[in-house]
């Protein structure tokens, strides 16, 4: 990029009002800092840190799930069923011959068909139990492994969104940015153009006392000057409207004035167009976050067929009972379980569900690989026109400063009209525009073209030397 010089670290903004010059000192910041400062603050970076948290989050849960579980538990009951009570007695080993009816049962005759009344009519009781359970789990058809490779699959899409996201952010701070220099330029254009028309002015006015011209001529350069000026203003209100954006989008406090730094231009690629396309395949951020979600998907597959097979269990506790605090009597329990569901028609509408999905994610994928290499082939294209242009441009410019240096002499010597010398000049100015339009564009083009291969980040984006757009003749 080639354009207009200017000081670094601490800047001077000019300021004009009312015919007034206001220097005010301004905060120079270079276009890492810029980045830097974008990525802390900006809603699209800290949703996809956020989704990455998340992702984070649900491997660990997936992982969880193959673990053993521990639950503790506390109870205190008392019940006068004589079911309930009697359960109680013997988790306490208090059960007595007597919680039988054994004092109201007569052996000479023996009578049967009396009701014990202990055993039906204990009246209340209570028990104090602790309880501590170990859930193992041994295998569930899979279930939980596909689960945690799914949540694997999600978490590397969630982090190349998160590339992608950084790579996108860059590529925006980089429009502002180079905006913002793009407008300094152009109000360096501008101020060219109204230094050669007070010039036109000046001469003019003293072609019209020698009488070489006449006073619509000097009126016509008037009114031209009258143009540079209103183009010097919009020239910066353009900058002021770049600087708002750029302040924006990185957070810049609102107190303090921004100024950039040097100009920076990305470095282009010096491979084939089949090649890039392939590199932005491989190496895109969000193709690679396309793909991850098409592994998540497969392994829904895995999940829903799990439900055909049997799942198998085991379980360990150890319980202390009382009827008080401090006398509880210890017992444990150790098994296992092998459940499986032989009959359940629900389960085909899961599995067809998530080779839906399956579907649905490679659909996505082709789509945007397929619309990938499209773009590829026309950032690649259009960045190799702008550095054509910009030779163009440049070229151009050296041609009108020479042919208006020319056109001008011929003015002061009479024998050329105001009419030829400020059409020059307007072409000129177009030309020095023109100039600054093709250096953004291609700085553009070149970032859009790392941003599609997956290569964009502020390794990849240089500062390049301040040649003015406005240096020879006016």
């Amino acid at each position: 990029m080639h354009y207009g010089p200017y000081k670094k670290s601490m800047a001077l903004v000019a300021i004009t009002v009312s015919g007034t010059f206001f220097a005010i000192s301004a905060q120079a910041v270079d276009f890492n800092q810029c980045v830097a400062m974008a990525l802390k603050q900006n809603p699209q970076i800290l949703a996809a840190k956020a989704e990455q948290a998340e992702a984070k989050g649900a491997v660990s849960q997936a992982r969880g799930h193959l673990l053993p579980k521990l639950n503790a538990s506390f109870s205190a009951s008392q019940s006068n069923n004589a079911l309930t009570v009697f359960g109680m007695k013997l988790s306490q080993r208090q059960a007595t011959f007597n919680d039988f009816g054994a004092s109201q049962f007569n052996l000479n005759p023996p009578n049967y068909n009396v009701a014990p009344t202990g055993l039906n009519l204990p009246g209340s009781y209570h028990n104090y139990g602790t309880k501590l359970q170990l859930e193992i789990p041994i295998w569930n058809g899979g279930e939980v492994w596909g689960r945690l490779s799914q949540a694997h699959a999600m978490l590397e899409a969630a982090q190349s969104g998160n590339v992608m996201a950084r790579q996108k952010l860059t590529f925006a701070v980089l429009q502002a940015y180079d905006s913002v220099i793009a407008a300094e330029s152009a109000i360096q254009v501008a101020q060219k153009a109204q230094k050669a028309a007070e010039s036109y002015v000046k001469t003019s006015k003293l072609l019209l006392d020698k009488g070489v011209l006449v006073k619509s001529d000097w009126l016509a350069a008037e009114v031209n000057l009258e143009k540079t000026q209103l183009a010097v203003q919009t020239a910066e209100n353009d900058h002021a409207n770049a600087l708002e954006n750029l302040a924006i989008l990185i957070g810049w406090p609102e107190e303090k004035t921004l100024s950039v730094g040097k100009p920076v231009q990305p470095a282009l690629p010096d491979h084939s167009l089949l090649d890039l396309q392939r590199q932005a395949i491989t190496e895109n951020a969000g193709i690679v976050a396309l793909r991850h979600k098409l592994k998540a998907a497969q392994d829904g597959i895995q999940v829903a067929r799990a439900a055909y097979l049997p799942h198998v269990n085991a379980m360990a506790n150890q319980e202390w009972n009382g009827s008080s605090l401090g006398n509880a009597a210890p017992s444990y329990t150790v098994g296992g379980e092998v459940t499986w569901n032989v009959l359940d028609f629900s389960r085909g509408g899961g599995i067809d569900r998530a080779q839906a999905e399956r579907e649905q994610a490679m659909a996505a994928l082709q789509e945007a690989q397929d619309k990938l290499r499209l773009q590829v082939a026309e950032v690649w294209r259009s960045a190799r026109e702008a550095a054509l242009r910009v030779k163009m441009r440049r070229l151009a410019v050296q041609q009108m400063e020479e042919s208006q240096r020319l056109v001008r002499l011929r003015y002061e010597n009479g024998v050329e009209t105001i009419t030829g010398l400020l059409h020059g000049q307007a072409e000129l100015d177009q030309s020095r525009a023109e100039l600054v339009s093709a250096d953004y564009a291609e700085a553009v083009q070149r970032a859009a073209l790392l941003l599609a291969i997956g290569k964009l980040n502020p390794q990849e984006i240089v500062d390049v030397a301040p040649v003015s757009v406005v240096e020879g003749a006016s």
